[in-house]
Parts: C-alpha cells; sequence; structure tokens
C-alpha cells in the first residue's frame, strides 16, 4: 500500500494542498506528524515510518508555537562564535509573544532547527523524501551556494560575511565592489535580503526590512512593502542588525527584462527532471512572488530566452540539485542578465515546491512528486 508520512504543520496551506494532491492520485491521506512534537520529541515517527513509508519533510513556517519551540531549542545549542547576535534563554523563548512580521532571532532559529534536523537525519531506515542532513545545508546560504558551486553551477560571486556595517565597507573596498546584495544566511523567503549600491558620496539599501526602534533598540520586521534607505544612520543600523545574525554577500547580478520589468525563474527540479517553471517579474530587484510581485508561465519565460541559453540554464538547474542528492524535489532559482549574456543559480530551497496553480503535464508540483515516485510503494 502506498504510504507517506508528513512531518509539517497540520492544518497549514501547504499540508491542505499536499492532502489533496495524494488524493488525485489515489494515494491513502498522510499520517501527520506535527513539527511541534518532533521538536518535542513526542510523536509517532519511527513507529509510522516502519515498513517502508515515504517521509516527506514540510516548512516549519508560519506557526507561531512551533518558531518559538525552535528558538527554545537553539538556545541550548550554543553560538557556533561570537557575533553579537542577540540570544534569550528558553524560558524567554516559549513566552515570546507573536509579533507580525517581526524578524525575531534567526541565528538561534537556525541553531535549533539544525538540531532537529540532526535527530531525524539520525534515525536509522527512513524513507526520507528530503534527507534532514540536506535541509541543514540549504537553510544556510553560505554553505548552499559552495556546494552549487562547487558542481560547476555558476553562482554570483561571493563577497564575504561580514559582522557589522563598518566591516561590510571594509569587505567592498577590499573586493572593489559597490553593488550588491547582502542576505541573511539563514532566512527564507527573502526575509533579511537587501540591494546595496554605493556610489558619488551616496548609499541606498533597497530591501523589505522595516527598521523599528523601540526602547533603544534598532528592531528588524518583514513587509510586503519595499523600502530605500538612504541615510548613512538607516543602512548603518540595516546593516548592523543583519550582519550579527550571519549573512551571506554576494555581487548585484543584474537581471534580464521581460514585459518591462526584471525577471528571474524559480524552477522546481524533481527526481533530477526540471519540472515546474515559473517566471516572476519585478520593478524592484526583488522578485519573490510573495511581495505581490507578477508571474509569467513556463511558455512565456521560454519565449522569451534564446533556446541554446534556456536548455543550458535548465542544465544548471539540474546539476544544482544534484548537488544534494538525498532530495526528490527541490525549488532553484535561476536568472539571466540582460541580453541573455550570462545566467546564475541565486538559491535551492529544500521547500520550494509551494507553487499553486503552476502546471506540469496537466499535474501540480505536489502530483509530479507523487508521479516520479511511480505510484507505486518505496
Amino acid at each position: 500500500m502506498r504510504r507517506v508520512v508528513l512531518v509539517g504543520n497540520p492544518g497549514g496551506r501547504r499540508a491542505e494542498l499536499f492532502a489533496a494532491a495524494l488524493a488525485r492520485r489515489g494515494w491513502p491521506p498522510a499520517a501527520v506528524v506535527p513539527w511541534i512534537d518532533v521538536i518535542a520529541g513526542r510523536g509517532r515517527l519511527d513507529e509510522l515510518a516502519a515498513g517502508g513509508a515515504w517521509v516527506r519533510l514540510d516548512s516549519p513556517g508560519r506557526d507561531w508555537e512551533v518558531e518559538r519551540a525552535l528558538i527554545a531549542r537553539g538556545a541550548a545549542e550554543g553560538e557556533d562564535e561570537d557575533t553579537g547576535a542577540e540570544a534569550i534563554s528558553a524560558d524567554e523563548a516559549r513566552t515570546l509573544p507573536f509579533e507580525k512580521g517581526r524578524i525575531l532571532l534567526p541565528r538561534q532559529w537556525y541553531r535549533g532547527f539544525r538540531a532537529v534536523l540532526r535527530g531525524l537525519a539520525a534515525r536509522p531506515g527512513v524513507n526520507w523524501l528530503t534527507d534532514p542532513a540536506e535541509v541543514i545545508d540549504l537553510f544556510d546560504k553560505r554553505r548552499c551556494q559552495a556546494r552549487i558551486g562547487a558542481a560547476g553551477v555558476p553562482i554570483p560571486a561571493g563577497v564575504g560575511s561580514p559582522r557589522s556595517f563598518d566591516e561590510l565597507m571594509d569587505v567592498l573596498q577590499a573586493a572593489g565592489r559597490w553593488r550588491v546584495f547582502v542576505k541573511l544566511a539563514c532566512g527564507s523567503s527573502g526575509s533579511g535580503v537587501a540591494a546595496f549600491a554605493v556610489g558619488r558620496g551616496r548609499m541606498q539599501a533597497t530591501t523589505t526590512v522595516e527598521l523599528v526602534r523601540r526602547d533603544g533598540r534598532c528592531l528588524l520586521f518583514n513587509s510586503r512593502r519595499v523600502r530605500r534607505y538612504e541615510t548613512a544612520a538607516e543602512v548603518a543600523a540595516l546593516f548592523d542588525a543583519l550582519c550579527r545574525e550571519g549573512v551571506r554577500v554576494e555581487e548585484w547580478v543584474p537581471k534580464a527584462g521581460l514585459g518591462g520589468r526584471a525577471f528571474d525563474v524559480r524552477v522546481l527540479v524533481v527526481a533530477g527532471r526540471v519540472r515546474q517553471v515559473v517566471g516572476r517579474l519585478s520593478a524592484t530587484p526583488l522578485t519573490n512572488l510573495h511581495l505581490l510581485n507578477e508571474r509569467a508561465d513556463a511558455a512565456t519565460v521560454r519565449a522569451a530566452v534564446p533556446a541554446d541559453r534556456w536548455a543550458e540554464a535548465l542544465a544548471d538547474c539540474e546539476r544544482a540539485a544534484a548537488a544534494f542528492p538525498g532530495c526528490h524535489h527541490l525549488g532553484v532559482d535561476l536568472a539571466f542578465t540582460p541580453g541573455f549574456r550570462r545566467r546564475v543559480v541565486f538559491e535551492a530551497n529544500a521547500f520550494g515546491d509551494l507553487l499553486p496553480g503552476v502546471s506540469c503535464d496537466g499535474l501540480d508540483s505536489y502530483e509530479t512528486q507523487l508521479a516520479a515516485l511511480g505510484d507505486s510503494p518505496p
């Protein structure tokens, strides 16, 4: 009997869409093990995974109790290095009040998530669709890009991982680069990303991060509104806060245009093959779809890109996915430069398969993954 165990957040959009895909393919409903139980060491994962069931990891995001539990778990792990990042105790984490959009302790959150993933990876005999050990690297942009680049895939040139705004300026000076992207190393969905340009005595940071000053502290919030910070004080406050949490700084790769807007492409690779493709169009350097940017379907994107460049780019996406052989599926972010003279893979996403309404051969992203399993047990 075809069986799937889902480690996820019950009732969330991802879980509901996956359940619908299972029903359409004639698979039994998944046995769901909530992340909150996995973090606490509860649940029946070993029992449910016995007998060869496929075990699917889904995103732990968008659940406040899970977020708090991961931050609490991170408190027990200790820092890898002293960067000056804020840290709180496990007891403080468990009582954190919810604040919509708050970028809260991402470094400590990642340490907690990494600890949970290491525990999962140590379980013997589990048929993972996404190996937890792979997710550890995929959630650290520095390690993720190192693996993709080592596979021979073109990526933006790395500029460093400064720990403050002053260090960032020193890094840019040493590299001779004055247009870069600064990304939270362990952020996701565009959280904590800023496009930074310096020149002629001016500087500008373009980002969705909202700076909020409270009780003498500078707090960061995610927003769908793209903001531009241009004063030295604002820019320094932004990058001091981000850099303390750990960042990857990389060259700013200009993006080709489509329909009068800059665009890049989310490519879903399943079982080693490119499947779902969606273009993301934006009037700003930030193209994430949750920012209410426009979509372009696969046919529109293919028509805009020279055929040989498109084939080469898709091969790059498949090589990027192959750098993480423990992943049955992987979202890959791809971009071309103006004139399609160059292409780069920006990153890979363990949970980059939430693509509602985007089909391939009449199947949605979740059905595609099930079909690639052969609609049969492991």
